[in-house]
């Protein structure tokens, strides 16, 4: 009972309360810049483009119809409910959902972290971590809000963290190989670039059939053959989908919509001025992500100034530079070993977040770096092998500032 009990009820408590932050309260749903609604009601009807949106932001024109750049991965979630409801829903209730699932299978991947790699962390240490990953990270920003982007990034995120707890243990099956890789692959329908998580289990069958000294030659031709349906199938299944999506849409199947995006001016400029994806933009996101820093004021009380571009994640999740205490070698009597878990974290975190970083926009407008928001579960996992499970009163600080900071931005954005 207690297997089931605990999950539900961190489900339900993590909805109910993030529901409530998310509508001041009232637990009245606000309809949010939607087209996933829309789009789901085109895929039931056999199309794919946007019928006479009242609001054309961040679509895309083409052939003379509008389209949605992101993926269809809410809107196949929104045609069951629409079914069941015959009509509309607001799309903050599948942020919710998502949200409060992604805690729980978060809440299962600390067990394990605590059982298999970290025998000094805690029970409460434990809970603290899940309470930062929950309230304290962008993961509360994205998860409390309806619009088309947080929606995208919040169902994507679950399957990401989904996939990360699949095969991050000691014990690996093909089977917790291919699971993984299922998950990562889904996301090639909603936010693309979590796909890039699958670094974590490339790295980590790597390491168990090629790396390891301990291996055969015969286990290694054996391993090169099962990576290959392991990989191949679930990436190439849904790559094929992602390619053929484009081809339905803008004829190409290369295309994903950006070249065509009706958007603010000055990101238009930006676009066609550096291009899509840049080196060029690099700086610009780096600077949002981990050096722009808001400042706190007092005018009727304690207020909080930031950019809309986005904010140091170092600063609003102060915690998060214990993750430089995570280092995935060690020297032992001479030899330096390496650690394939904390080495696939840190080669996930920064593989995942490239494209972000080439991208023209921040994420613009935000609290915070909602983009990071791809990465989140890494960061808390690496900054619990950082203090190696032992939480100290720094620490606790930190993640109460997390909280109550995050809550301060979304009030200000409300």
């Amino acid at each position: 009972m207690k297997k089931i009990g605990v999950p539900l009820v961190l489900f339900l408590s993590v909805f109910v309360l993030s529901f409530g932050i998310a509508t001041g309260f009232s637990f009245q749903p606000k309809w949010y810049l939607d087209y996933f609604n829309p789009l789901a009601q085109s895929i039931r009807q056999g199309r794919f483009d946007i019928v006479n949106p009242p609001v054309t932001y961040d679509l895309v024109q083409y052939g003379g119809k509008w389209y949605a750049p992101w993926g269809m991965l809410p809107a196949l979630f929104l045609i069951p409910v629409q079914l069941i409801k015959g009509r509309f829903v607001p799309p903050l209730y599948l942020t919710l959902f998502f949200a409060s699932a992604d805690v729980v299978v978060f809440y299962f991947l600390l067990r394990r972290i605590k059982q298999e790699f970290l025998p000094y962390l805690s029970e409460s240490s434990l809970w603290l971590a899940l309470f930062l990953f929950a309230f304290g990270t962008t993961h509360i920003y994205v998860g409390t809000l309806g619009s088309v982007w947080h929606v995208d990034q919040m169902v994507s995120n679950f399957f990401g963290t989904l996939g990360i707890y699949s095969v991050f243990k000691k014990k690996r099956t093909q089977w917790s190989y291919f699971f993984s890789v299922l998950c990562f692959g889904v996301v090639l329908m909603g936010r693309a670039t979590i796909v890039l998580l699958v670094s974590i289990p490339a790295l980590l069958y790597s390491w168990d059939f090629f790396l390891s000294a301990m291996v055969l030659w015969k286990q290694k031709v054996r391993a090169i053959r099962n990576g290959i349906a392991i990989f191949g199938i679930p990436l190439g299944i849904f790559t094929g989908i992602f390619f053929l999506y484009n081809w339905l849409r803008f004829g190409n199947p290369l295309e994903y919509g950006y070249r065509f995006i009706t958007e603010a001016p000055n990101l238009s400029s930006l676009r066609e001025r550096y291009g899509i994806m840049s080196l060029s933009h690099v700086a610009t996101n780096i600077r949002y992500m981990f050096f722009e820093l808001p400042t706190l004021y007092w005018s009727h009380g304690l207020r909080l100034n930031f950019d809309l571009k986005g904010s140091s994640i170092f600063y609003l999740t102060p915690p998060f530079l214990a993750i430089f205490l995570a280092k995935f070698w060690r020297r032992v009597r001479g030899r330096l070993i390496i650690d394939p878990y904390i080495l696939s974290l840190w080669v996930a975190a920064i593989i995942t977040m490239i494209p972000s970083l080439l991208l023209y926009s921040t994420g613009w407008m935000q609290f915070g770096y909602r983009y990071s928001l791809d990465i989140t579960a890494i960061l808390v996992l690496l900054l619990l092998f950082g203090l190696e499970g032992k939480i100290n009163a720094l620490y606790i600080v930190g993640v109460v500032f997390s909280v109550i900071v995050y809550q301060m931005g979304i009030i200000a954005l409300r």
